[in-house]
Formats: structure tokens, sequence, C-alpha cells
């Protein structure tokens, strides 16, 4: 990966973090706002019940917020992880290849061909292993992307909702 690459992934990956980071802060917020004037009361068609719903919309948003981080964590950890084995495995492909004595070029130490391709297999192994976990982590972190999102939209809505309720029923009353 060239440098300007690296860069730009660094910052697309600053700039998604941070994101995470806002929503997560504005749930809890809101959560925070909601619940502490929240007071309970009987359910039936009114603001309060309403406000309810608000409230375990953000709850959810939050959570799924939460285990979004932690997906990020994982996902990071097995990226980090598959690029080790990478630069492993291409340093054993080029002991293979070697047509002389062939020497690991991390130790220094002398290694057989059956060594060596003993080893490049267990890498190539691990990382196909570390593809198939990054699509599952990706599929996971797509799911909790949604959820999080959509259920703060839902409890924005329903926020929304109940102000307009207590206007109907204070109208009607």
């Amino acid at each position: 990966m060239s440098n300007i690459s690296l860069e730009a992934w660094k910052n697309v990956k600053q700039t998604q973090q941070k994101y995470d980071y806002f929503i997560l802060s504005l749930s809890s917020a809101l959560f925070a706002y909601l619940g502490s004037k929240f007071e309970p009361e009987k359910l039936s068609f009114s603001q309060n019940s309403i406000e309810l719903l608000a409230l375990a919309s953000f709850a959810v948003s939050i959570l799924f917020g939460i285990l979004r981080l932690e997906s990020e964590i994982s996902v990071q950890s097995n990226d980090y992880r598959k690029a080790q084995a990478q630069e492993r495995l291409d340093v054993v492909n080029k002991i293979i290849n070697l047509p002389y004595r062939n020497i690991d070029l991390d130790t220094g130490s002398q290694v057989s061909i059956s060594e060596a391709q003993e080893k490049q297999q267990i890498l190539q192994k691990f990382i196909a292993q570390s593809s198939d976990y990054a699509e599952e982590l990706g599929d996971s972190y797509e799911l909790k992307f949604k959820v999080r999102n959509y259920s703060l939209l839902i409890g924005f809505v329903l926020l929304v909702i109940s102000k307009f309720v207590a206007l109907y029923l204070a109208s009607n009353a």
C-alpha cells in the first residue's frame, strides 16, 4: 500500500471512529435527557407511553453502538494479525524460491525446504481463515451499524410524535 493510500485509509478510519463515537454520544445524551424527565404512568395512548418507546429505542441504539465499537476492535485486530501472517508468508515464499542456501531472513538461521513449505501451508491456512472471519465480522459490523442508526432515527421520530400526541390530547381535553 502506498503512503498516500495508507494516509487516506487512516483518515477514513479516524473519521469513521469519530462518527461512531458521535452517534453513541448523541444516543446516550438523548437517553439521559429523556430518562431524567420521564415519570412513569399507566400505559395508554399518551405522550408518556410514546416517550417510553423512544427511551427503549435510544437504549437499543446505545447497545448496538457499543457492540459496533467492539466489532471495530475485532476487525482491526483481525486485519493486523492477517497482515503479520502475510508478511511472514512473503518471507517464507522468498526462502522457498531461493536457489541456494535457504536462510530465514528474520532469524538468520538455515531453514530446510520442508520446514519452509510446512510454514507456508500453516500461514496460507491462517490467512484464509482470517479472510473468512473478516467477512463474518463485516456482515455483523454492517448489521450493527444499521440497527444503531435506525433505532436512533425511530427514537427521534417517536419523540416528535410524543409532542404531537400531547398537543392532540390537550386540545381534546
